[in-house]
């Protein structure tokens, strides 16, 4: 009987501790960008930039972001879907919330991006947000297509304001695309510092440069994205949420 009981007790152990913390939804990532907001309804947040290192998250930085104008809603991505909360629809003007891969950067400028994905954009490169076309939350080239466009509406990427010189894709609603739960969404400039986006996140250019400059594809970069009330509903690893929630002096 005591012999069953050890077998057992030593099944249990092995089953608790042989799965890192890390696996599941952010396995295989070594950075997050965490954006945190007041509530549902804030129209700012604060991202941080979070790194492990050595198995060990470790935050870097912090800066001010600006959201939708109508705050955050749940979106699709790697998250448990049906969570308490507003959910992002498409013309809602809220960004999305939830857990998100960061997929690749574009910009209206040739840059050097070995470590990240990077295409600078041209006049007939746009994405897709009418929730009708075949095309729907998709990058397309006006002048590749082989018939013509079945779409009434669409996000222009190489705009002349700016916004879009530096821009990160955030990967929502996109494997699989479901029609009218948002599209276009990125990271990227704002046009000044606390007014509110139709649904992206936006920052400081330099603050912009700093990201697409520290982003690793090889490190499967994350967006987490959510209320401060909500962060406990991604299921992030205990060490993101304990770097996170450390004093300011204790990072160092």
């Amino acid at each position: 009987m005591m012999i069953r009981i050890s077998v057992l007790l030593m099944v249990l152990m092995v089953t608790v501790f042989r799965l890192p913390a890390e696996e599941g939804p952010m396995e295989g990532s070594g950075q997050l960008v965490l954006v945190v907001a007041d509530a549902w309804e804030s129209t700012v947040g604060t991202l941080t930039r979070l790194e492990c290192r050595e198995r060990e998250w470790k935050v870097l930085d912090s800066w001010p972001v600006t959201l939708g104008h109508r705050g955050l809603g749940w979106g699709l991505g790697l998250h448990p879907a049906g969570l308490p909360g507003p959910e992002k629809r498409e013309g809602d003007r809220r960004a999305p919330a939830g857990l998100f891969v960061l997929e690749s950067a574009f910009g209206t400028k040739e840059r050097q991006s070995p470590a990240f994905p990077y295409r600078r954009t041209e006049r007939a490169d746009l994405w897709v947000d009418d929730p009708a076309s075949s095309h729907y939350n998709q990058w397309v080239r006006s002048d590749d297509l082989p018939g013509p466009r079945d779409w009434k509406s669409a996000e222009v990427l190489h705009r002349e304001d700016g916004l879009y010189d530096l821009a990160v894709v955030v990967a929502h609603n996109r494997r699989p695309v479901v029609n009218g739960r948002g599209s276009a969404i990125f990271l990227h400039i704002w046009s000044a510092p606390g007014r509110s986006t139709v649904g992206c996140t936006a920052m400081a250019k330099a603050r912009m440069r700093d990201l697409l400059g520290w982003l690793d594809a090889s490190k499967r970069p994350l967006l987490a994205q959510v209320p401060r009330a909500a962060l406990s509903a991604l299921a992030l690893p205990d060490g993101v949420l304990a770097a996170f929630d450390a004093p300011a002096a204790s990072r160092r």
